[in-house]
């Protein structure tokens, strides 16, 4: 990537951009949802000032719309207000379907657009044949802890947003033959940024908003695996732990007669097993046939850092330290590949390597090191950096720390 410099005059001639604060592609348009909470607004629209001005806003706020509607007439937005506070979903393809670009991109108000270099995203539009791009999102104040959320569409291709409570991409009946190929044709959107300002505390009467909108979701599909770990996890922030641990029930009750669940709703079959076994953590139950169903499942599926953590924690209370590490290792291989898009750096691949570390500290200093090259090696061949996840030990565990840079650094001062 190009850094910024003396060179910015050419490079902006080379591209055709006479000035760098006007605006260069009407290919894209910016799709914005508000809610009551519209104080990040005006950065939201200024970060798409060197993209397009095409810009569509949509109101869901019960209170704030005559600073939203000015706000959108500041920047020549499309501004929609809706009277009542429909599913978000809905919200999205509100402004998918006012849409007349190309390509849409979806923020919202608590996030901000970097580009460093805004005509390569462009040119890289203007040049492929994806569909649609992700993008990382990274917390302002934690630039090592991000995920990936598809975010650029292709707006020809009979897109639009499913889930009431949490929005997910997918295709129209009438394009199903297509479906295969937005699973191939999602990349990542290298050099373009999704920074967020991260999601306020929620209030308990949305988090009772959302609870009751996840029921109405069941009713319609009880079958959801997805769905209930929703309820479990809404629940479990209220404190409410017999409705969770019901769900969580309910939830896994749905995946013993229909395993293969599993296979398109990973995201939520990981939470619902990850917190399985948090509860027999808690309740220091152990019993052997059912810690043994647990890694069967886990080596028969797509295992992400959450289950394997929480498994891993599981069979250490059973002193099965190599089944702890080698699932850790089942976590670390899965995000490198599919996984990566649904879970945080932190969930997917900073805990796995901690747990798998710490294990490996309490036997010698020797089989640490062994660790740490392992890992350092799985990233480096996806071209990460163990910076990163030093930078987490460091701040979870500093005296695992010190000892990993010691041994490291021992290793490096050893003769050959």
């Amino acid at each position: 990537m190009a850094t910024a410099g003396g060179n910015d005059e050419n490079r902006e001639k080379d591209n055709g951009v006479s000035n760098p604060l006007e605006p260069i592609s009407e290919d894209i348009t910016l799709c914005l949802v508000v809610h009551d909470r519209f104080g990040n607004l005006a950065n939201v629209l200024h970060s798409m000032n060197r993209l397009t001005t095409n810009i569509v806003v949509v109101d869901a706020g019960r209170t704030g719309g005559q600073a939203v509607r000015h706000l959108s007439s500041e920047y020549d937005a499309q501004y929609y207000q809706v009277p009542d506070d429909p599913d978000e979903s809905v919200l999205l393809n509100t402004a998918l379907t006012k849409v007349s670009t190309p390509w849409a991109l979806f923020l919202n108000q608590q996030e901000v657009l970097h580009a460093e270099e805004p005509q390569l995203l462009l040119g890289r539009l203007q040049d492929t044949s994806a569909i649609a791009f992700d993008f990382p999102i990274i917390r302002f104040n934690e630039p090592s802890n991000h995920h990936f959320e598809t975010r650029l569409i292709r707006t020809d291709r009979g897109f639009y947003w499913s889930n009431v409570i949490f929005p997910t991409l997918k295709i129209s009946s009438d394009q199903a033959n297509e479906g295969n190929q937005l699973k191939w044709s999602v990349n990542y959107m290298t050099g373009v940024a999704i920074v967020s300002l991260g999601d306020p505390e929620l209030e308990e009467w949305e988090l009772r908003d959302a609870l009751a909108r996840i029921e109405r979701e069941l009713d319609h599909d009880p079958e959801s695996v997805q769905f209930w770990y929703h309820l479990a996890e809404t629940a479990t922030r209220l404190k409410e732990w017999d409705r969770a641990h019901s769900a969580v029930e309910a939830g896994l009750s749905v995946l013993s007669h229909k395993p293969s669940t599993s296979g398109y709703e990973p995201f939520g079959v990981n939470g619902l097993m990850a917190m399985y076994c948090e509860a027999l953590l808690i309740g220091n139950y152990y019993p052997e046939k059912t810690v043994n169903s647990l890694l069967t499942i886990h080596n028969h599926m797509e295992a992400d850092g959450r289950f394997s953590v929480a498994l891993g924690h599981l069979l250490l209370a059973i002193n099965r330290q190599d089944d702890a590490i080698a699932a850790q290792h089942k976590a670390l291989d899965t995000f490198f590949h599919e996984r990566q898009y649904y879970i945080s750096l932190e969930k997917g691949l900073f805990e796995p390597a901690l747990l798998v570390w710490k294990i490996a500290s309490q036997h010698s200093n020797e089989r640490l090191l062994r660790s740490v090259i392992e890992i350092q090696n799985k990233l480096n061949r996806r071209q990460y950096k163990l910076q990163a996840v030093l930078e987490y030990v460091y701040k979870q565990n500093q005296p695992l720390f010190f000892t990993i840079q010691t041994i490291l650094q021992a290793s490096l001062n050893r003769p050959e």
